[in-house]
Order: C-alpha cells, then structure tokens, then sequence
C-alpha cells in the first residue's frame, strides 16, 4: 500500500503553504505523519527542494516533480500519473493532501476498509451539511421560501472536504480521475474537515489543534 501527498512549492494565497508553521510544525507534516500511521510507504511529490528536505525529516520518500508538472495549469491527475510512473503497482491508489492537518489515521482506514469491500470504484473524505442555499441571483436553491422546513428536517449534503481520495490504480488510468463509478463516502466531524487554502483557514486550525478538547 503507497500514499502520495502532492506538495507544489509555489503558492499564491499563503506564501510557502505547505511548509508553513502550524503550531510549531509544518503543515505538510501532519499529512505525513497520519499516513505512516498507515503505511511507511508514503510519498510526497513536490518540485520544492526544501518541501522535498522537510518531507524527508518527517519520514516521507519524496518524488521529484519535473517542472512541466508544477505550473498553476498542471492537475492531479497528471501528478498521480508521474508518481504511478515512479512507483510502479500499487493495490490501493491512496492521495492525502498536505492542507488538511486535522485527518486522522482512523478516517483514512475506515475508507480503506470501505474501499475492500468491493462495493465502490472510489471513496472520498467528507463531512455532512444542512444549509440554507442561494444563488448569486438571491435564488433559493434547495427550499422555497414559502415552505421553509426546519433545519433538522432538511435533506443533508455531502460535502467533498479534500482531505483524502481512494481508487484503484486500473480505474484511475481508465478514467483519468480519483473520484468517479461508484463513489463512497467516508464522512469527517467539519471540525476536522479543514482544508487550509486561506489565512483564516490556517488561524482556525491553529484554534482548534491549541484546544484542550482536540
């Protein structure tokens, strides 16, 4: 079993997002530790010479990314196609992203597990929604405003939080994608479901992992 965290080094938002200090530690860290809890075979991909030392501190084998496979333009998909390229088989394509340092080892196992069963081409982290929707018209999406239920009573959304994808390597190269054909879902508290992409994002976690109940 093989894990790929993919970890560009340039980041627009957050300067050095996947190496920068969250309470105390880098970022990229958090997802490398929950996937050796799993497997010691756990691999970042990234173009960053320095992402690429800190991924190695950690525990982590790094694959250097070429640079035609680092631009702002370049997908997943063609970084999991490199890292197969690399690493040869795998019996259970697992991708943890960097930015979501409140996974725990358990939700990647259970999705694991779920993926054994047989029943799913693919499984994806999420966490379960009730809101009220618009749209930018001041449309309402999912309820009408004359009839509006109560919350409780709502239907629930699954809500994809990124934190980590499973497939197999057969379907991945048939469908150029993680996520596709039967989908499971591995549902995560929101609490845990925070993907770090801006400042804020990053001030809330640091909240939230400094709290004495987390």
């Amino acid at each position: 079993m093989k894990i790929i965290i993919p970890a560009r080094g340039n980041s627009k938002r957050i300067l050095n997002k996947n190496i920068v200090d969250l309470n105390g530690q880098p970022l990229i860290s958090y997802a490398i530790g929950t996937s050796l809890d799993i497997t010691d075979e756990v691999f970042v991909s990234t173009d960053s010479t320095e992402i690429g030392e800190i991924a190695k501190e950690y525990g982590a084998q790094v694959i250097q990314r070429p640079d035609e496979l680092s631009k702002d333009s370049s997908t997943t998909a063609s970084v999991i196609h490199h890292f197969l390229e690399v690493v040869g088989d795998v019996d259970c394509l697992i991708c943890v992203q960097a930015t979501s340092p409140l996974l725990q080892s358990h939700y990647v196992q259970m999705g694991i597990e779920k993926f054994k069963s047989g029943i799913y081409n693919s499984i994806i982290s999420a966490y379960k929604e009730r809101q009220f929707c618009w749209n930018e018209n001041g449309t309402p999406i999912n309820f009408t405003v004359t009839n509006k239920p109560r919350s409780q009573n709502m239907r629930s959304w699954y809500v994809e939080n990124g934190a980590f994808y499973i497939t197999s390597k057969e379907f991945f190269l048939r469908e150029n994608s993680l996520i596709g054909g039967n989908v499971g879902f591995v549902l995560m508290p929101k609490i845990d479901s925070i993907d770090i992409d801006e400042h804020e994002d990053l001030e809330l976690a640091r909240i939230i992992m400094s709290s004495e109940n987390h």
